[in-house]
């Protein structure tokens, strides 16, 4: 095919603007000027398009590609197709799984999220009437037990027949803003889309509540960014991305929207309502303004001379605070200001009036508490700048811009109850021995996670040196240089290390138990790295470039023992044979290729010589064993992970839908997926653990883990069952056995028309 070096797929070169070290302008104390304030404000608002390898700030439709992918017959040669190379290489394998084109009779349910939506929203956590912890995450609502440590959701779960076209009582993308009702049993969320959508549902049971969904159906509303609920409870106003940046005051029992109207071209970043009347107040980009929905009227705000608010709250006697971008707080009475308060240094990017009084939190790091008087009672400092606050019972939750929430008590951060990643894309994923997972991403941050206990273990930094901009670095809109962004981790059991790949094109190895130090560091290639994999005998690396090469390194001294330079483009997986001694890799030509480590080259009849090889994992997503993964009218590029299970009998996918496909193993053409959605953007990543108990997987733009704990099968659609199960009944247990019962009538009518 003669092509060159890739930098797309989601993850190639793109000019981007970075700092030597990413922290919030006006963190030091410096004042932040407006336009410093509304780029911090709007945050990563703009999306990858995979056809251009551009950033646009208009946001992609997830849906069909353009381009086919429709597997050929094939055709003699083993690396024939000027098209599709890899037809060639598509041998049948000496021994698999009998081939079930039936949906597995498998299902998975989100356990728990590894993740905070926190790098362009604000005022999106809540304590619930009985103390949870609500917030939003990927496509998700979640509703966090600090005591217990254990998640319920609003959303996630089975795809319906439909796919990403299907309809859904859930969000089916980005969730970016949420409210809580005032007496804290309703949450509302809203979403970004096409015809975007608000949903009204309970926080205890996580059902949306009766006429608790509103879609926005005009033409180019792009999503619903803020929402509030009135004082009483019974309204709720939402604001959605339109150039006009539309209101909308719906009624909360009836599900109408009872009145609309334009804000203005200026962004929208926080709306509150008063207690004492019908009214709320639109903060935003050089403008605020008062709406009075009885009258169906608004009015400007004055007298703060043009300037941006990020934050606004009121007090009980219907006095409105807002929070600016020089730092100050303006007090509003009526539309008019009438004084302002030195509050913060820099940016307010949240506010909230609680039972004490008003509380503040802003780009200095600073946690401040008012008296209802508006004097300062305590600040307390915060590791990141806090962008989300509410108060119950005298404990702050707060959550922070380094993916971070945590609850505040007593004049200090008290407890750390969710981490997550927080910048560009989340890539790197692999699962260990004894429950543990270990994650990278665009955000500087390598981390181990216990799975069992669903806590953070221990948090790597990638370089504490920020270092220069790589020419062809991988595409991500993060604020971190290159040498501080990992997209590729492996584990070796037989040494405890963990390998991490830089988008420098550097491999560092750590020791599992103590992942914050680097043991040895080299480099690999002058481009990122996709992938790497440990040998099963953990002798070797194999570490897959975007300069089109496979290095190879001995695990003893890390010395490099090959290279493998036959692929055409960029790799993006590879698989090793149990016996260590054959490498299988695909590359963004759809090249699958086959390498000897005997002879440390390309065996060019690798598709033939390896039929009766046992392959320790499926990482690749072009091979005869998944040619099936792909759905229809999509391109090679819209599965971005494959992974299957320790038994052999499945087959899990990651794609652009956002969606985790589980198929029977192996998957031809034809054969049907189940699908699951908790993501919300493409899934990079997936990887079966515990015995094929969880599967795990990670998306690239939500920056969010998430764990997928294996239900109960069901006996009528598992490939397994058979007839014979049903002629001893009394040994099946209760709850399976009316699967068997109902399964063997149905045989038994089918033989008497027969």
């Amino acid at each position: 095919m003669g092509v060159q070096e890739s930098t797309d797929m989601g993850c190639g070169a793109a000019d981007r603007q970075k700092t030597n070290e990413p922290t919030e302008k006006g963190g030091s104390g410096e004042a932040m000027n407006d336009d410093d304030a509304l780029r911090e404000l709007q945050g990563e608002r703009i999306t990858f398009d995979k056809k251009t390898g551009a950033y646009t700030g208009a946001r992609k439709e997830k849906g069909g590609d353009d381009g086919l992918f429709e597997i050929e017959a094939s055709g003699p040669g083993e690396q024939m197709g000027a098209c599709l190379p890899y037809l060639g290489a598509l041998k049948e394998p000496k021994d698999h799984p009998a081939p079930n084109p039936s949906e597995p009779g498998v299902n998975f349910a989100l356990e728990h999220v590894y993740g905070f939506r926190t790098y362009d929203t604000r005022n999106n956590v809540y304590f619930s009437s009985d103390n949870k912890v609500v917030y939003c995450v990927a496509s998700l609502g979640v509703v966090l037990d600090p005591a217990s440590n254990t998640q319920k959701f609003f959303g996630g779960g089975v795809v319906p027949r439909g796919g990403a076209k299907a309809t859904t009582d859930q969000h089916d993308d980005d969730v970016i803003c949420l409210a809580m009702s005032p007496d804290r049993k309703l949450v509302a969320t809203g979403q970004v889309g096409a015809r975007p959508k608000v949903f009204i549902w309970n926080a205890d049971t996580c059902k949306t509540k009766a006429n608790g969904k509103y879609e926005i159906k005009v033409k180019d509303t792009r999503a619903i960014s803020n929402v509030a609920f009135s004082g009483d409870g019974k309204y709720i106003a939402f604001v959605d991305k339109h150039n006009d940046h539309n209101f909308y005051v719906m009624n909360v029992d009836t599900g109408a929207v009872e009145y609309t109207d334009k804000t203005g071209p200026g962004e929208v970043f926080d709306i509150a309502w008063s207690p004492t009347e019908q009214i709320f107040c639109i903060a935003g980009q050089k403008f605020i303004k008062f709406v009075n929905v009885k009258e169906k009227k608004s009015n400007n705000g004055t007298g703060h001379g043009g300037m941006s608010f990020a934050s606004v709250a009121y007090g009980p006697d219907g006095t409105c605070y807002a929070g600016c971008t020089d730092g100050q707080i303006y007090v509003f009475k009526g539309t008019t200001s009438s004084k302002k308060i030195p509050a913060h240094k820099g940016l307010i990017n949240t506010m909230k009036w609680v039972e004490s009084g008003l509380i503040t939190a802003g780009v200095d790091r600073k946690l401040n508490v008012y008296s209802p008087a508006i004097a300062l009672t305590s600040s307390v400092s915060l590791p990141s700048a806090g962008r989300a606050l509410d108060m119950k019972d005298g404990t702050i939750v707060v959550g922070m811009k380094n993916g971070t929430i945590a609850l505040v008590k007593d004049g200090k951060v008290d407890k750390e109850i969710m981490k997550s990643h927080h910048d560009g894309e989340t890539w790197g994923l692999e699962v260990m021995e004894g429950g543990q997972v270990v994650t990278s991403g665009d955000d500087n941050k390598v981390m181990l996670w216990d799975t069992k206990a669903r806590k953070l273990i221990k948090e790597g930094t990638i370089h504490e040196k920020a270092g220069v901009k790589v020419k062809y670095g991988a595409s991500s809109m993060t604020s971190y240089p290159d040498n501080q962004c990992a997209r590729a981790v492996a584990y070796n059991a037989k040494t405890n290390e963990i390998a991490v790949a830089t988008n420098y094109g550097e491999v560092q190895i750590r020791d599992a138990k103590n992942i914050d130090t680097i043991k040895k560091e080299f480099k690999v290639c002058e481009r990122w790295i996709e992938f790497m994999k440990y040998s099963p005998n953990g002798e070797f690396l194999a570490v897959g470039t975007h300069s089109n090469s496979i290095v190879i390194y001995s695990t003893d001294s890390y010395s490099k023992k090959g290279a493998q330079t036959a692929h055409k483009s960029s790799i993006t997986s590879l698989d090793w044979s149990k016996n260590s001694k054959y490498i299988r890799s695909n590359c963004e030509a759809y090249e699958l290729l086959f390498f000897s480590m005997d002879s440390m080259s390309q065996d060019p009849s690798g598709a033939t010589n390896t039929i009766d090889v046992e392959w320790a994992t499926q990482h690749t997503k072009i091979g005869w064993s998944v040619t099936g993964v792909f759905p229809k009218g999509t391109d090679g590029t819209h599965i971005n992970g494959v992974c299957m299970s320790e038994d052999g009998k499945l087959i899990a996918t990651g794609c652009d839908y956002g969606f985790i496909t589980i198929f029977n193993n192996p998957c031809r053409e034809g054969h049907v997926g189940k699908s699951f959605r908790g993501h919300s953007e493409h899934v990079v990543r997936v990887r079966f653990g515990e015995s094929d108990q969880y599967i795990y997987s990670v998306g690239g733009q939500d920056k969010t883990l998430m764990q997928w704990k294996r239900a109960q099968e069901n006996l009528l659609t598992s490939p397994s069952f058979t007839l014979h199960q049903t002629l001893s009944l009394i040994h099946i247990s209760e709850p399976t056995r009316r699967y068997a019962i109902s399964y063997a009538v149905f045989c038994l009518k089918k033989k008497k028309h027969t």
